[in-house]
């Protein structure tokens, strides 16, 4: 595709912004309104949280789509692929195709609006969205919890069994109060913020998209206020892994010029077998609650498939929550993710920039699917892919710039820069 062709199309028919800002809301808060539903009105269910997602996945789809072919044969291929999956193992698995339909619809969505600056208005918005409700949680918890009884709701769509919740953490989901020291601010005490999340590990997550996006807009108004609610919300979950992320991606951020793509094509892949050897050769036996521990359980997950399950052909479904790389193999294959991860890798993007923050965000899944699969919750999978196909459609400043000056000033310019 063409750059020009592209610059140009900056101004052709794109999908109206509050319905886009709209949707990425309702993806952010869905889960808090059945919760608020629940508690205080009429009981939910599974049905009425895959409903929901179905909902906003198919509008997401439709406003994105568009005229090109392309997204259409992508499409074509995934849907097709995952009916031979299940046609080879004896399990209907909608959710494998829910997964995996969030990051096309969202990805695409962004492509679709192709501007940044909607983008900026969709982060600003959903994080203070998110620190407003975060904050509502941490400075009147009684009142939240009667309003939004968490752990009912979780027992309510099916997630979470009755004997598994835990008195100690009240209404909260169990991960809503840290068992050990806080990291971030001690001072703040035990209680993790769980927000419009409703647990505290997807506000994290969420703080550290927002912090990528910033880190890749400088020239984003607002951008030093959009960036404190993605700290903020990392700091009132006390998300150690958020914090990390932060770092590790400013590294990548740096870097990521310097380094080709087949790296970053092969990274998931590499930590998938560094994981599967540890956890073949590792005698260790004991877990803690740290990275090391983490690491460890990860590791035996990753070793505990069949090579069935490797392939994505076991009827199989034990828990896999704790691990991204199993939880994916489990799903889709080796195959599978392989192809949806050149397909990101390799999708072109218009500018410099638009390829670091592609680096950042696969550094943040490469980290995150070692402690969890939530890479593929909606709650904060819309947002992130619909900035990633936002930045990746969006020209470069420079060449919007160009495209918008009188042809003869233009051509003056091109003269200048050839002497």
């Amino acid at each position: 595709m063409a750059v020009g062709h592209d610059v140009g199309d900056i101004h052709g028919s794109q999908p109206p912004a509050p319905l886009t800002l709209a949707l990425l809301v309702g993806a952010l808060t869905f889960n808090t309104a059945l919760c608020f539903l629940n508690t205080n009105v009429m009981g939910v269910n599974d049905t009425m949280v895959m409903g929901s997602e179905v909902v906003l996945v198919a509008t997401a789809l439709y406003l994105g789509l568009g005229r090109s072919a392309a997204p259409y044969v992508v499409l074509a291929i995934f849907m097709s692929y995952a009916a031979m999956l299940m046609a080879m193992r004896p399990l209907l698995d909608p959710k494998a195709v829910r997964d995996f339909l969030i990051p096309i619809a969202f990805y695409l969505l962004g492509r679709s609006c192709r501007d940044p600056r909607l983008a900026d208005r969709a982060a600003l918005i959903c994080g203070l969205i998110v620190v407003v409700f975060g904050l509502f949680e941490f400075l009147a918890l009684d009142v939240y919890v009667k309003y939004f009884n968490i752990i009912k709701y979780y027992v309510a769509r099916g997630t979470v069994a009755p004997s598994d919740v835990k008195a100690d953490t009240g209404a909260l989901f169990a991960s809503g109060i840290r068992p050990d020291a806080r990291t971030l601010l001690p001072f703040l005490g035990p209680h993790r913020a769980s927000s419009v999340f409703l647990e505290p590990i997807s506000t994290g997550n969420f703080g550290a998209i927002i912090y990528i996006w910033c880190l890749n807009r400088k020239e984003m108004r607002k951008r030093w206020l959009t960036m404190a609610t993605g700290i903020g919300a990392i700091i009132l979950s006390d998300s150690r892994f958020g914090a990390n992320v932060c770092v590790v991606a400013t590294a990548a951020w740096f870097v990521a010029p310097r380094t080709p793509r087949f790296v970053w094509l092969a990274a998931p892949f590499f930590v998938l077998a560094g994981l599967a050897i540890y956890g073949f050769t590792s005698a260790e036996v004991k877990w803690e609650n740290n990275f090391g521990g983490r690491l460890l359980w990860t590791a035996r997950l990753v070793t505990s498939l069949s090579p069935a399950a490797v392939w994505g052909l076991s009827p199989d479904k034990p828990f896999l929550s704790d691990s991204g790389y199993a939880y994916t193999l489990n799903q889709i294959g080796l195959v599978g993710a392989l192809g949806f991860w050149s397909l990101f890798i390799f999708t072109p993007e218009r500018s410099p920039r638009a390829w670091r923050f592609k680096v950042c965000v696969a550094t943040y899944i490469c980290l995150l699917m070692l402690v969890s699969d939530s890479v593929y919750s909606i709650k904060t999978a819309a947002l992130l892919w619909f900035l990633t196909g936002t930045s990746d459609a969006a020209p470069d400043t420079a060449e919007t710039s160009l495209a918008a000056e009188p042809v003869r000033a233009r051509s003056a310019y091109l003269a200048a820069g050839t002497v």
